[in-house]
């Protein structure tokens, strides 16, 4: 199940996190990260929030070049086909080099369907076995807005912001992760975004970055995205959107062939 391990759980890794509230002094709170006082601003940090880009949809389809490095600098590509509709369903069909199905999953909001082509097998359990799969707090919104491209891990109720030059940074904590988001102006659009686990002691970091943004509707798509975690193993992964289609009917077939073999957790 090489293939569609590497995009699931790479495409998966980052999710919603607790939030904190923000503590009231009457000093000016500085930024633990940025290291400098936080920056007032006639803009208020709701109104930054509000612009920043953020795609709405009801269903969502594309076909994506994706590709994989292991810690061994060794390269792996595969097609991608996803299906996604908003707040009940992420589906993926993983296609290898010689242009074979090798892997198809489905995943909702409390279960992970998994088939493996290339093993005649399949995996159906809850979504907590990705949770203790990566060791990390999953759930299928966030999963969706990592895949559509819209920003993740800010709490509104701990963030602000700083100029730098013409751009934006937000830098925001939630439970489990301090972020710094960085924003092209004057589009509002995340470029960069750099997580760091508020636990030192699980030296854990990643960092999501955006780019090759074009025009849907009022809102801009980004095609291109990088997606590195440095955990219990590294990952870098890229995605290029071939094409994508915004509220269409999809289709999401996923039955177990007689003959597969159920897999033992």
């Amino acid at each position: 199940m090489k293939y569609f391990s590497v995009i699931l759980f790479s495409t998966i890794i980052f999710v919603s996190c607790g939030t904190t509230r923000k503590t009231q002094t009457s000093k000016p709170p500085v930024d633990s990260q940025l290291g400098r006082p936080k920056v007032d601003s006639l803009e208020t940090m709701s109104s930054v929030l509000n612009n920043m880009n953020n795609l709405e949809y009801a269903t969502f389809s594309g076909k994506i070049d994706a590709s994989y490095k292991d810690n061994k600098g060794k390269d792996y590509s595969f097609d991608v086909k996803l299906n996604m509709k908003r707040d009940e369903l992420i589906w993926l069909s993983v296609t290898g080099p010689l242009g074979i199905e090798v892997a198809r999953g489905m995943i909702t909001h409390d279960s992970v369907k998994i088939l493996n082509k290339l093993e005649k097998s399949y995996l159906t359990t809850s979504i907590s076995y990705l949770q203790d799969k990566l060791g990390l707090p999953l759930d299928l919104p966030t999963m969706q807005d990592l895949l559509i491209g819209n920003p993740v891990f800010i709490d509104k109720a701990s963030s602000s912001y700083v100029k730098e030059g013409d751009n934006i940074v937000i830098s925001s904590q939630t439970r489990y992760f301090k972020n710094l988001t960085n924003l092209l102006m004057p589009g509002y659009l995340p470029e960069l975004s750099q997580l760091e686990d508020v636990d030192a002691e699980r030296n854990r970091s990643a960092e999501l970055s955006y780019a090759d943004y074009k025009a849907q509707d009022d809102k801009q798509f980004s095609q291109t995205r990088k997606i590195k975690v440095n955990y219990k193993t590294n990952i870098e992964l890229d995605l290029k959107f071939k094409s994508y289609t915004f509220n269409g009917q999809i289709s999401n077939p996923f039955s177990v062939p007689s003959g597969y073999k159920r897999q033992i957790k």
